[in-house]
């Protein structure tokens, strides 16, 4: 019954999402988030629904006529992702190692970076950024209550929550994560009691997620957003008080696994250490492909392939050990995204890559300044501040895992970019505005 309902809903909303493209998109990245897998409890029966709203976005750009606005596009990080899909493609053509799918990965990505164009033709007031971000919080409160649920019925570090994008318990935590401050922006620009109110149910869900993960690199990930949340935004006090609240609404969460976990990263010879020795392993072996050919790498996703020709570089290991690293069956990966993309796709790779990431981060300095000169755009720059924490926390996660086809963390980081010039041209005209007036007899 609900396959044939939400059928009649995507058909009944077809006509208004092509005349109103911006809905397209916020359905579209609503439903990346609950993902049908989770609509139909581990069935695929609503993936016709990215298609749909994906072709519908697109058919709506024409028919509207943004794609006339296409200039607006050419901005420097947009033209980073560029640069970053043809070394992709770069090194997928000169692969030294075969990898299954690697092209459908390539083009996964390319239609990433299409939703990211979008947002430059469709966002272009505050409003409309906030009804963009405003849909992806509420999706990922609701996607924590599903995973809050989850965990208590077995799955209890929700591994396969984000489906195939964000699956493990450590990519699960970074996303939400990543999107935790804006929650808290979203609390602290709040017009009502009301909106507060349902920012900060959402922000502690969030909390309480990433403790059910019992995710150690998660832990890290959320204190540096929420230390960046409160230096960017100037807030460091309240957001301290609001941090306290948060903790003691997810104690009752923590449980004596997650406690135990938790400690390990100040034990020596328990699971961290393991974890820890495991992973410098495949960075070192990261490095040494990258030092081999540091133009282009070895192919996009080649790294568990490549590696493999590294195993002599460790015979200082013990043999159990090496031989888990070396294994043929699901080989390991390089679990860090900076020294991935350095493996995979060489400089002209990672190069791009580290630009985007730290020139997302380094907008929440830009708002941190314009904050203490312009507290008539307070609100938009608290925005701005807390996407930028979410960035810095993830990025911060990215450490230890996977990340480079998170397509969530290159929104957001269009989002604060889009914002923040937002911010500058409203000061700009109000500065204008007042030089008018000072001119005026």
């Amino acid at each position: 019954m609900r396959e044939y309902l939400l059928l009649a809903l995507v058909l009944i909303s077809i006509p208004l999402v092509i005349k109103r493209p911006l809905w397209a998109l916020m359905i579209y990245l609503g439903v990346n988030i609950i993902r049908p897998e989770m609509l139909f409890w581990g069935g695929n029966t609503g993936s016709y629904v990215f298609m749909v709203y994906y072709l519908a976005l697109l058919a709506g750009l024409f028919l509207q006529g943004e794609h006339l606005k296409i200039g607006r596009i050419m901005q420097s990080e947009f033209l980073l992702m560029l640069w970053m899909l043809g070394a992709i493609m770069l090194s997928i053509l000169l692969a030294q190692f075969p990898v299954f799918r690697e092209y459908y990965y390539f083009f996964e990505l390319v239609k990433g970076f299409v939703i990211c164009g979008t947002l430059y033709l469709l966002v272009t007031t505050f409003d409309d950024f906030k009804k963009i971000q405003t849909v992806m919080l509420y999706c990922f409160g609701c996607m924590a209550i599903w995973g809050i649920d989850q965990h208590f019925r077995g799955n209890e570090r929700l591994e396969g929550l984000g489906g195939s994008a964000w699956g493990d318990s450590n990519g699960v935590a970074a996303m939400f994560i990543l999107f935790l401050p804006a929650a808290l922006a979203m609390a602290f620009a709040s017009e009502n009691r009301k909106q507060f109110w349902i920012a900060l149910v959402i922000a502690a869900l969030m909390v309480v997620l990433v403790v059910c993960t019992q995710s150690r690199s998660g832990l890290i990930g959320l204190t540096v957003a929420l230390i960046m949340f409160g230096f960017f935004s100037r807030n460091m006090a309240r957001v301290a008080k609001l941090a306290l609240v948060l903790v003691l609404v997810a104690i009752p969460f923590a449980t004596q696994q997650y406690l135990e976990r938790m400690n390990t990263m100040t034990e020596t010879g328990g699971g961290f250490e393991q974890s820890a020795r495991d992973r410098i392993a495949m960075w070192k072996a990261g490095l040494y492909i990258f030092a081999d050919n540091p133009l282009i790498g070895t192919g996009f996703l080649t790294f568990a392939e490549a590696k493999m020709n590294y195993e002599d570089r460790f015979s200082n290991l013990d043999n159990d050990f090496r031989n888990s690293l070396f294994r043929q069956e699901n080989k390991k990966v390089t679990h860090n995204t900076y020294i991935q993309m350095l493996s995979d796709t060489g400089l002209l790779g990672a190069v791009p890559f580290a630009l985007l990431v730290t020139g997302g981060i380094s907008l929440g300095l830009k708002s941190r300044r314009l904050l203490r000169l312009h507290s008539e755009q307070s609100t938009a720059l608290l925005w701005i501040s807390g996407l930028c924490a979410g960035i810095a926390g993830f990025a911060v996660c990215i450490l230890s895992i996977d990340a480079a086809m998170t397509i969530e963390m290159y929104i957001q980081i269009i989002l604060a970019t889009i914002l923040y010039r937002i911010t500058l041209n409203k000061l700009k005209e109000s500065s204008g505005t007042l030089a008018a007036a000072g001119k005026a007899p």
